[in-house]
């Protein structure tokens, strides 16, 4: 494998009842949660695609415009092709997102690292 650079985060975002009983704080926690997990991947020296900042587009939007879910799925599907590695966020397994985005980077050849010390480990063992 090449060098790693390019790292797609994945995990859950969908509200599951996995923190609360409210959706929309279970969204903004997991929003939170993979925003941290970008930053991470960041300071560990890889630049990271967070589709947490997805919920941008909706408060940016005109009234008029609509964003679907298969739009939001295109969008996601042509960055993870273009990273060089997926790395999971905690309760990544709740998320059927994810696990449509694992299938598909392991269709394309693209390692799926549980977590970023993963990641890192299997950087400094390419590098022996």
């Amino acid at each position: 494998m090449s060098k790693i650079e390019t790292v797609y985060v994945a995990g859950l975002l969908t509200p599951r009842g996995v923190y609360s009983a409210n959706p929309a704080i279970d969204s903004l926690i997991n929003q939170r949660k993979m925003i941290r997990a970008g930053l991470d991947v960041f300071f560990a020296g890889f630049d990271p695609f967070v589709p947490a900042f997805d919920h941008q587009f909706w408060m940016v939007m005109n009234d008029n415009e609509t964003i679907t879910e298969a739009m939001i799925k295109r969008y996601s599907k042509n960055w993870l092709k273009r990273c060089d590695a997926v790395v999971l966020t905690p309760n990544w397994s709740k998320s059927p997102g994810t696990l449509a985005e694992i299938e598909y980077a392991n269709k394309l050849g693209i390692p799926v690292f549980p977590t970023l010390t993963d990641l890192k480990d299997w950087v400094k063992k390419e590098k022996k």
